[in-house]
């Protein structure tokens, strides 16, 4: 049977700017040989991808959902407090449902205060992932510069969204992670 999986974001996951067919998570379903049907939606919060959950993921009875948010909640100022309950809130509706949840470390932000909410999410993030033995994929790192001062040059489009670059860069990041998770050994170049 092929592995099947949901990805539930928001514009980074979506792909902007550019179509979901050059999203970090198509590149990666072609390099593992798995479906994963993109369900980013350009400016959603992490409540709203939980409000659309059950909607969004479970008709497709996936194998695994990945869940990676929380850029527009750091760019509203939403407190961790929240923020951590709709990704807790989306592991359990996965668990419920026999879903594997996987989670993502959101993307560095070139916006100071931004970055500051970010990386309190990170952190819970990895405390949460560790205590509730959810994989992780690590977006955050790659994409930062050499020294983690900043945004690695010549990986996005802005401030915040990564280009055709920073999309392959996440899409390694993504299958480093889940090849374990589905037990692929394909290899893709990615340099091109």
């Amino acid at each position: 049977m092929k592995i099947t999986a949901v990805a539930i974001g928001d514009s980074i996951t979506y792909g902007y700017p550019y179509l979901p067919q050059y999203s970090w998570t198509a590149l990666a379903a072609q390099e593992l040989g798995i479906t994963i049907f993109n369900k980013g939606v350009c400016g959603e919060t992490t409540g709203d991808m939980l409000a659309r959950f059950e909607q969004d993921v479970l008709p497709f009875r996936p194998q695994l959902v990945i869940v990676m948010g929380g850029t527009n909640d750091a760019f509203l100022h939403i407190r961790l407090r929240e923020v951590a309950d709709n990704l807790a809130g989306m592991v359990a509706a996965a668990r419920e449902a026999g879903i594997v949840p996987v989670l993502g470390l959101p993307v560095p932000s070139n916006y100071p205060e931004d970055e500051v909410l970010l990386d309190r999410y990170r952190q819970w993030l990895r405390e949460y992932a560790v205590q509730e033995k959810v994989a992780l994929i690590d977006f955050y790192s790659p994409m930062l510069a050499p020294g983690g001062a900043g945004l690695r040059e010549g990986l996005h489009v802005d401030g915040v969204h990564p280009n055709e670059a920073g999309y392959r860069v996440m899409a390694r990041a993504a299958v480093d992670a889940l090849r374990p998770v589905v037990g692929k050994n394909r290899q893709v170049d990615y340099t091109r």
